[in-house]
C-alpha cells in the first residue's frame, strides 16, 4: 500500500491564484467573499456506458455528451480569462484528450497554467466510499493521478467527494490527507446532521480521520451552498438541460428582482458556516455541454449584482445584516477556495487562539 500512496504523494505548496489573490486583497472582514466554481459531474457509468456518456449515445436513457463538456468550456475559457472550469473524472478527460490536437493541448496546457482549468480528485473516477474496498480506491485515484501528472504536470491539490452517500474515514484518512490533499469537500451527509450544521455554523470544519494514522486532521466543507447536494442555488441553473430561465434577454427589473434574491440567499448560506469566504458550486451532473451559454449568464449575474451594489438599487448591508456590509462576487475554483479558508483559519488563530469545529 505504501507503494500506491508514494505515487499520490506530492510536495503542495499553497499558491493563490487571480481570483484568491483578489479576494484576499480585500482584508475587510465585512465584505462576503462570494467563489463562484463552475463545475460538472460526470458519472463514469451509471445508467449508460462510459463510451454512450462521452459520446452522447442512447439519449432515451439519459442525455449527456461528456466530449461536448469538455470542447465547449475550453473554448468558453479561452473567450475570457475571468473564467474558470474544475474537472474531476480523468477517464473522461483521458478519452477527450486523445483526440485533441497539438494546438488544443498546448490552449489547455494555458488555461492549467493560469488557473482557469483546474482539476481536483483527479481519480479515473469518483468512487464510492462504502461499497469499495481501499485498494480499489487507491488504485483508481493512482491511474488518475499518474495520468494527470504525466500529460499536464498536474498534482490534484482537493478531494471532491460530492456525490457518494456517505464518507467514510478510510477517504478522508488514506485518500485526502495521506495523498497530500489541503481539503476535503462532499455533499451529501444526514439530514439530521445537516440540520444540526445549518444551526451551529458547521457546515465547514476539520476533520481528524483517523486514530490510527499521524495527522490525518484536514479542512473538510459541504458543497451545493451547504444544502445537501452540490448544485447552485435555486433558480441560478444556467445549463440547457435545466429549467431555471436565463438572465441573458431578461429587462433590467426582472433581472433586479433575481439579484435581490440571490443575495438573500447568499445570507442564508453565510451564516451557516464561519468566515468571509463561501463557495457557490455552479453545475450539477453532465452541465456545459454547452459551456457558452452557462458562462455568458454567470457572467451577466456577477457583472449585474456588482453593478447593483454600486449603484445602490440593492441595500446589500441591510440583507446581509449584521455580519457584512458588502460583497464580493467572482469566479473561482476549489483550489483557490481552499487557500481563502485556510488563510482566514490562521488570521483567526493568530487573534483567537486555536480554531476548533
Amino acid at each position: 500500500m505504501e507503494l500506491y500512496l508514494a505515487v499520490l504523494i506530492g510536495v503542495l505548496l499553497p499558491v493563490l491564484g487571480t481570483a484568491a489573490a483578489a479576494a484576499a486583497a480585500d482584508d475587510d472582514d465585512r465584505t462576503l467573499r462570494i467563489h463562484l466554481v463552475p463545475h460538472t459531474h460526470d458519472d463514469v457509468g451509471w445508467l449508460k456506458t462510459p463510451r454512450q456518456y462521452y459520446y452522447g449515445f442512447n439519449s432515451t436513457i439519459q442525455q449527456a455528451a461528456v466530449k461536448y463538456i469538455l470542447d465547449t468550456a475550453v473554448a468558453a475559457l479561452s473567450q475570457n480569462p475571468d473564467r474558470t472550469f474544475t474537472y474531476v473524472e480523468s477517464a473522461f478527460f483521458s478519452m477527450w484528450w486523445e483526440e485533441q490536437t497539438d494546438d488544443t493541448k498546448s490552449l489547455v496546457k494555458e488555461l492549467v497554467a493560469n488557473g482557469q482549468l483546474s482539476f481536483v480528485n483527479g481519480g479515473w473516477c469518483m468512487h464510492d466510499e462504502a461499497a469499495t474496498h481501499y485498494m480499489g480506491m487507491i488504485d483508481q485515484t493512482t491511474l488518475g493521478h499518474q495520468f494527470l501528472k504525466k500529460e499536464l504536470g498536474v498534482v490534484p491539490r482537493v478531494g471532491w467527494q460530492l456525490d457518494p452517500f456517505g464518507h467514510s474515514a478510510t477517504q478522508a484518512s488514506l485518500l485526502a490527507s495521506k495523498v497530500g490533499f489541503d481539503a476535503l469537500y462532499f455533499g451529501r451527509i444526514d439530514y439530521q446532521d445537516l440540520q444540526r450544521r445549518h444551526d451551529e455554523q458547521q457546515c465547514e470544519g476539520f476533520w481528524s480521520a483517523s486514530s490510527n494514522l499521524d495527522d490525518t486532521t484536514m479542512f473538510w466543507g459541504l458543497t451545493g451552498e451547504y444544502g445537501g447536494n452540490y448544485g447552485p442555488p435555486p433558480g441560478f441553473c444556467f445549463d440547457v438541460h435545466c429549467n431555471d430561465d436565463y438572465l441573458l434577454g431578461q429587462d433590467d427589473d426582472t433581472i433586479l428582482a433575481r439579484m435581490v434574491e440571490l443575495v438573500k440567499f447568499l445570507k442564508v448560506q453565510s451564516d451557516r458556516t464561519k468566515g468571509r469566504n463561501i463557495m457557490l458550486t455552479m453545475g450539477e451532473d453532465f452541465n456545459y455541454e454547452n459551456a457558452f451559454i452557462y458562462y455568458e449568464n454567470i457572467d451577466r449575474m456577477i457583472s449585474s449584482l456588482m453593478e447593483y451594489q454600486e449603484s445602490g438599487r440593492i441595500d446589500v448591508a441591510s440583507i446581509l445584516a449584521p455580519r457584512f456590509d458588502r460583497l464580493n462576487m467572482f469566479y473561482s475554483n476549489p483550489n483557490e477556495y481552499t487557500d481563502c479558508k485556510h488563510q482566514e483559519i490562521s488570521e483567526a488563530q493568530k487573534k483567537n487562539g486555536p480554531f476548533e469545529t
